[in-house]
């Protein structure tokens, strides 16, 4: 359910019919129209519906400022948020928002696109993202829900569009309430504004993306994602896959959707690295269970791409400046697999991340974009039931390591798990998209 509460860390969260992300990202809202939209959703009642955010509480959350200017720019995102419009979805139908896996282009060429054909369904009656108060009752009559007081008073409604509330969007709370005065993630629409008006869309269609239960955050097929290098030494039944950061990967959907119009890549890239820089996103390194698929990206550089079919064997790490968001669930096994090889003499060369997998079995390292403002309440079904397929599978990883370490005399990994981080040795990051 949407919850109201304030506090950043109570697990609270609130949900955004995707026909309203649809909207906001083909409009091409700014960062600001994106924060006043948040802002009101995240004051919403049980139904994510009435909203008692005022411009004020707008223009303090996403202006920062109390003087004119802010204001104005607030009361300016209300009225771009009246003017936005969505389609009202049939009640058994949810609009689809996560773009499909793109097939890369040839160098030099373009992507070929279908082209849409015309046909006699009749256009579905629309909506306004946002209702001042006064407009909701000019239109509708009634009353509404307000609180006993003016606080609760409801100054906006939005629609849902057909959409029921598990089929929505969801976001945690602390994305417009941040971790506190006091915290690293204080004014986070204010944080995201400075990121710019791409990476404010681009972050509403990685929530829309999101997939806890396969991924435990954004998948890489039809998003973004950063690859490795790898290389690899053979030890008789085991090989160490070492990997070294290469380049993040792009998808040219999801810059179309985000920037649409736009003569090159480099202002979503940039949108990409300002959302991992201020920690809207962070890069989980993972081992998966295949190997990877030749590829070039359109500068003729070669990648290994992630298969289809692909999946997480477990967590290594995360080179992110702030901590992932459940270190207890996101349990890396990278200083794990470190100290394995250290204790073993086995050569060592450049690596960010390794692991030790079985000879001949399938693995590659990938980093994976995880969201910090996930929901993590157990009070919708889904969370518990993910934690619990993350827990697993590093879990199997630890028996599998322990295993080896056994074989070889070595003492039984006993500790606490806890993510990981090792400190990267590579150049900095290169931003390409594939061919």
């Amino acid at each position: 359910m949407t919850n109201t509460k304030s506090s950043p860390n109570d697990g609270s969260s609130f949900a955004v019919p995707h026909a309203a992300i649809k909207a906001l990202l083909d409009a091409r809202a700014d960062a600001v129209t994106i924060g006043a939209y948040l802002k009101l959703a995240a004051h919403t009642e049980g139904t994510g519906q009435f909203s008692s955010a005022s411009v004020t509480a707008i223009q303090n959350a996403v202006g920062g400022g109390k003087d004119r200017f802010n204001r104005k720019r607030a009361a300016d995102a209300i009225a771009n948020l009246c003017t936005i419009r969505a389609p009202i979805q049939a009640a058994e139908t949810t609009p689809a928002v996560t773009p499909t896996p793109t097939i890369p282009v040839l160098k030099g060429k373009r992507k070929q696109r279908s082209i849409p054909t015309t046909d006699s369904t009749p256009a579905l009656p629309t909506q306004p993202l946002v209702y001042t108060r006064e407009a909701w009752l000019e239109e509708r009559g009634g009353e509404l829900p307000d609180g006993p007081i003016e606080r609760g008073r409801i100054r906006h409604v939005l629609p849902t569009f057909g959409e029921p509330l598990d089929k929505r969007v969801w976001f945690g709370s602390g994305l417009v309430f941040g971790d506190g005065e006091d915290g690293i993630f204080a004014n986070p629409l204010q944080q995201l504004k400075n990121c710019g008006n791409v990476a404010a869309r681009l972050l509403l269609a990685l929530y829309a993306g999101q997939d806890l239960d396969r991924w435990y955050g954004i998948p890489p097929h039809g998003f973004s994602w950063n690859s490795y290098k790898l290389q690899e030494t053979i030890y008789g039944q085991y090989r160490v896959l070492r990997g070294e950061s290469n380049s993040i990967v792009g998808d040219h959907d999801l810059f179309d959707r985000v920037d649409s119009g736009r003569t090159n890549n480099d202002a979503c890239f940039t949108a990409i690295k300002a959302l991992l820089s201020a920690g809207f996103v962070y890069e989980m390194v993972a081992l998966l269970n295949r190997n990877p698929i030749p590829a070039k990206f359109s500068n003729g550089n070669p990648y290994g791409n992630i298969p289809n079919d692909a999946e997480i064997l477990c967590d290594l790490g995360s080179p992110s400046q702030f901590e992932p968001v459940q270190p207890e669930i996101e349990q890396g096994l990278g200083v794990d697999y470190l100290d394995t090889v250290k204790a073993l003499h086995w050569e060592e060369h450049p690596y960010d991340y390794l692991a030790i997998v079985p000879t001949g079995s399938q693995a590659m390292i990938a980093g994976l974009y995880r969201l910090r403002f996930r929901v993590t309440n157990h009070d919708n079904a889904f969370i518990e039931v993910a934690e619990r397929t993350r827990l697993d599978a590093n879990a199997t990883a630890l028996k599998m390591l322990n295993y080896i370490r056994k074989t070889k005399n070595l003492e039984r990994i006993t500790r606490t798990l806890q993510s990981s981080s090792i400190p990267l040795q590579s150049p900095s990051m290169i931003f390409n998209s594939p061919q």
